[in-house]
């Protein structure tokens, strides 16, 4: 069953983020029906004029990327008073959960088959990047929220970006950050963490991030919350992929953490480049990654799915969608209309009346109708209560029938044995998972300098720090007073000494040279 919105039937809900709600969607006649998304908008971001003008004018640009791996967004309209977007729907999975499900069946992603997937997301990036409008003025485009997320992979091999152009509208407006850019730190780059203006590399750096989990099976930059993580990315340490995860090739290593630097100057300089290095590493190393092999992995990995969604039945399934679920659509006046089916298993279309856009809508009372219908209601219970009362009474008055004096054999009652419950089964907790601890020697030049990871104390230098190992990477901080504080990052790469060097801090007024590196790392 779905619920109509429109010249649309909603089947089932998506997804849900900080702008709305992602809905499954059909639209067409029977015989010419087409799936699609509808990208709900939330009323209070729509009341926030600033932002509504920015996205309206994002979507019209968006809606000008005409590009394999970006999906399309096909209409931008409102419907009952709901702004929503029609955008292209991917048969697929996005990257996030494809790399979940594949470590947890045990098929963890192929290396040529995340080399495709990032090396397609690189191109569509590139396309946006260097897209004109219908002057030839270059667009400049910076997509802002480049994650697992934003990088769908369909059954069929497509890798497609999503969002693109929203994030900018999102993150310019005044009153929208909250529930909007939360939760997209770990991808930022450090010039977008420092609120700095962005160009086409800063979404280089955060494809660079994904890339870098992929390989890994880690997270590069997530702290306990939202505070440490912009730190840590700010620091932008960055250990090679080979040395978190030996099976990478070191070869790759270079590629990775060029598209990881530091300074915008230091990566690629625009996600064609990254997306040539990709495919020349792949060719130079002879790895498997034609879009062909991303198409039998992920109809191996998805079989079941595949040949569940290929039956137009499972469209048909009760999803359970309610107008609330959907996001409180106000569909129409009278509400969200549901959708039957027909015996033959196609839905039973709405009928209209002969007023164009206008359904039927005699089911539905209206507020005077549900007003005379009570006290009709109530009025005929009335009646009903009379002669009741009418029938009752008529034993007891002078003319009614004489009634035996003999009074009626009274049952005994009934013996009810309470039931005994049966005993409740005893429930044995399985005994934790070992915690397992990173060991750090912390010393420093010279001695008695504060040590702090992830913001916590530990004391002064030198000392020994455990940490545990699935709260890694966390963020180290070393300082003291009248010398220059050095941030680094911990990992599971990290050596097990290190030695902080502090610089004395310049006296007022003098001059300030180059910092050396911080941190000493020996083994």
């Amino acid at each position: 069953m779905g619920i109509r919105f429109g010249r649309y039937e909603l089947l089932r809900k998506i997804a849900a983020g900080g702008m709305g709600q992602v809905l499954l969607a059909r639209k067409g006649a029977e015989g010419f029906e087409k799936l699609v998304v509808i990208k709900r908008i939330l009323p209070h971001l729509v009341e926030d004029e600033e932002f509504f003008t920015m996205f309206v004018d994002e979507a019209k640009i968006t809606m000008r990327l005409d590009h394999p791996n970006i999906a399309r967004i096909n209409e931008f309209g409102v419907e009952g008073g709901v702004h929503f977007i029609e955008m292209e729907y991917v048969a697929g999975e996005d990257v996030r959960r494809l790399d979940k499900r594949a470590r947890v069946t045990g098929k963890a992603l192929p290396l040529g088959v995340v080399l495709r997937i990032i090396a397609d997301a690189a191109a569509g990036l590139d396309f946006a990047h260097k897209a004109k409008d219908a002057k030839g003025e270059p667009l400049n485009l910076v997509h802002r929220d480049v994650s697992p997320q934003n990088v769908l992979v369909g059954f069929d091999g497509a890798v497609k970006l999503i969002d693109f152009g929203v994030a900018k509208a999102a993150g310019r407006a005044q009153h929208t950050a909250t529930g909007i850019l939360k939760g997209k730190f770990p991808y930022m780059s450090p010039e977008q963490a420092d609120g700095y203006d962005l160009d086409a590399r800063s979404d280089v750096f955060a494809l660079g991030i994904v890339l870098w989990e992929l390989l890994t099976g880690k997270r590069l930059f997530k702290g306990e919350n939202d505070l440490m993580t912009q730190r840590l990315v700010k620091a932008c340490q960055v250990p090679p992929p080979s040395q978190v995860d030996p099976s990478v090739p070191a070869a790759l290593d270079e590629v990775v953490l060029r598209a990881l630097a530091k300074a915008p100057g230091d990566r690629y300089a625009d996600a064609g480049a990254f997306r040539m290095a990709l495919e020349d590493f792949a060719l130079a190393e002879k790895i498997p990654a034609s879009n062909a092999h991303l198409v039998a992995f992920m109809q191996a990995l998805y079989a079941e799915r595949i040949a569940k969604e290929a039956d137009p039945r499972s469209l048909e399934e009760d999803s359970g969608l309610t107008g609330l679920d959907a996001g409180g659509l106000q569909l129409n006046a009278q509400g969200p209309t549901t959708i039957e089916k027909r015996a033959g298993g196609g839905p039973v279309p709405v009928q209209h009346s002969g007023q164009t856009g206008k359904h039927h809508t005699e089911a539905v009372p209206t507020p005077q109708r549900r007003r005379v219908g009570l006290w009709l209601g109530l009025g005929a219970g009335g009646l009903v209560a009379v002669v009741v009362a009418g029938v009752l009474l008529r034993g007891t008055g002078p003319g009614a029938p004489r009634q035996p004096s003999t009074p009626p054999l009274e049952k005994p009652p009934e013996v009810v044995t309470p039931a005994v419950p049966p005993p409740e089964p005893v429930r044995v907790e399985p005994a934790p998972a070992p915690i397992e601890y990173a060991t750090f020697s912390l010393t420093s030049e010279p001695e008695g300098a504060e040590v702090s990871v992830g913001g916590e104390k530990k004391g002064l230098t030198p000392l020994e720090v455990k940490v545990e190992k699935t709260k890694l990477p966390m963020l180290l901080e070393v300082s003291r007073e009248g010398y220059e504080p050095y941030q680094a990052t911990l990992s599971d790469a990290t050596g097990a000494a290190l030695t902080a060097a502090l610089k004395k801090k310049a006296p007022v007024g003098g001059k300030v040279g180059p910092r050396p590196s911080d941190i000493k790392t020996t083994r």
